[in-house]
């Protein structure tokens, strides 16, 4: 299992991943394909120009995206990555937001695609990572914490859910 900057070169059943994806679920927020704003193909474009710093807008914070990929090359996640944290960020959505596919939860994935992207984190300078997920998410709350994920706190968001504020440090 390993971590893939998104390219055009796309991984085997990507549809497959975003169709399961939808509008979105536990805090990762759906994409524009499923409301019919982009195209698949848009929509890797799409990452592709973020995946570029030089093509970043002013005001903008820098981010990764990647694919989540099987030994066989078949993409079961979507991991997105902010370089670091503005004030938004840092109140409801963190430095970290990933999705597994339904059919491959419950098998280590998440905690894996996660691992990996702390490090991915690490190597672009920061030393500690936010992640937030909603406390009825019990599956994603103990993916976080299986990664050194510390609470800091609970807040409730504006659809009145309690999320939790997990640190994880990142020593490696």
């Amino acid at each position: 299992m390993r971590l893939e900057r998104v390219s055009s070169d796309s991984p085997d059943e990507l549809a497959e991943l975003f169709a399961d994806l939808g509008d979105g679920e536990n805090g990762f927020g759906g994409t524009a394909i499923p409301r019919g704003e982009l195209s698949l193909d848009e929509y890797i474009q799409y990452c592709v120009e973020s995946n570029d710093y030089r093509k970043l807008k002013s005001g903008y914070i820098p981010q990764s995206f990647f694919w989540f990929v099987d030994e066989a090359g078949v993409a079961i996640g979507i991991v997105r990555m902010w370089h670091y944290l503005n004030k938004s960020l840092k109140e409801r959505t963190g430095h970290i937001s990933y999705y597994i596919r339904r059919d491959k939860r419950g098998k280590g994935y998440g905690r894996e695609a996660l691992r990996q992207a702390l490090i991915a984190l690490g190597e672009v300078g920061e030393r500690k990572a936010l992640l937030i997920a909603d406390l009825e998410y019990i599956a994603s709350v103990k993916v976080i914490q299986a990664n050194g994920g510390q609470l800091e706190g609970v807040g409730r968001g504006a659809d009145g859910k309690e999320f939790g504020r997990y640190w994880i440090e990142l020593d490696f």
